[in-house]
This record gives C-alpha cells, sequence and structure tokens, in this order.
C-alpha cells in the first residue's frame, strides 16, 4: 500500500467525525470547533511527513533488509540441500563402488583359495605317486635282494652238498638222501 492511499484513509476517517457532528447542531463535549480542527490536521499531516521522511524509509530498509535475508538463507538452505543431495549421491556411489570392491576382493580370495587348495591337492597326490612309486622301486629292490640272497643260499647249499658228494662219494641214492638231510638241517 502506498503513502498517499494511507494518507487518503486516515484523511477519510479523520473528517468523518467532524462531518457528522457539524450536520448535528449541538454543543458539548462533540462540538466542532475549526480552528482546533485545522491544527489538528497540520500536526497530522507534518507527523506524517515527518514519519514519511524518517521513520518509513527506516522501517521500509529494514524490512527490505530482513528480507534480503531471509531469501539469502532461503538461497543458502537450497544450495545446503542440494550439496547434501550431491554428497549423499556421491556418499552413495562411494559405498556401491566400496561394495563392488569388496565383493571382487572376496571373489579374488576365493579364487586364490581354490588355486591354492587345488595346488595343494595337486601336490598332494604328486608327492603320494612318489611315495608310491618310491616303495615300489624299494620292494623291487627288496625283492631282488632276497632273490639274489636265495640264489647264494642256494649255491652255497649246492656246493655244501656237492663237498659232501664228493667226499664220500656214494651212489644216487645216498646222494640224495644226504642233500635232503643237509637241507632238512638248514
Amino acid at each position: 500500500m502506498s503513502t498517499r492511499t494511507l494518507l487518503a484513509y486516515v484523511a477519510l476517517v479523520l473528517m468523518a467525525p467532524g462531518v457528522l457532528l457539524a450536520a448535528e447542531e449541538g454543543g458539548g463535549v462533540f462540538s466542532i470547533n475549526l480552528g482546533l480542527m485545522v491544527w489538528t490536521w497540520v500536526l497530522f499531516l507534518l507527523t506524517l511527513f515527518v514519519l514519511s521522511w524518517k521513520v518509513f524509509p527506516l522501517i521500509s530498509g529494514g524490512l527490505e533488509t530482513r528480507q534480503q535475508k531471509i531469501q539469502q538463507a532461503i538461497d543458502e538452505a537450497k544450495q545446503d540441500r542440494d550439496e547434501a543431495r550431491r554428497l549423499l549421491d556421491e556418499h552413495g556411489r562411494q559405498l556401491d563402488a566400496a561394495r563392488l570392491e569388496a565383493q571382487r576382493i572376496l571373489d579374488e580370495g576365493k579364487q586364490a583359495g581354490d588355486r591354492m587348495r587345488q595346488g595343494l591337492l595337486e601336490q598332494a597326490r604328486t608327492e603320494q605317486e612318489d611315495m608310491l612309486d618310491r616303495a615300489r622301486v624299494e620292494i623291487q629292490r627288496e625283492q631282488e635282494r632276497a632273490i639274489e640272497a636265495m640264489r647264494r643260499e642256494a649255491v652255497d647249499i649246492s656246493l655244501a652238498a656237492a663237498e659232501q658228494l664228493i667226499k664220500t662219494r656214494l651212489d644216487s641214492d645216498q646222494d640224495r638222501r644226504l642233500v635232503e638231510d643237509y637241507i632238512g638241517k638248514l
């Protein structure tokens, strides 16, 4: 509302009682005194002028400053809200990336564990087969040694039997009995 409109309303309000009282012809407290009415209007207009010259600009400036501060606070709040949304989105993306990275690390760990387990199983199988091969070779050697020892023993027995046969030079039935007795003693 402008200052002129305000002045018009105030003037109308102040003049209305005077006009109504003038229409009534009576005296008393409500009688119209033209000098008093003029001075009242002069003082009112002077006060209104001083107020509009000094006070209203201060009030208007204060209101504008307050409006600017409120608008600035609203703008800052919008910026802060937008920044918070942006940060929230960024943190969400970082969290998703961290989850994916953690899942990738877990998958790599599982794969490495599986590879390690397979490697250890393969190594154990290889070592087991090597041990079996060494055991077979060792058994074979022991068999060959035992056979060789038996051959030597058989040769020794045969030589001993032959020695006995040569000493006694008997017939073949006696030779056979002699060898069987000798083998029986062993």
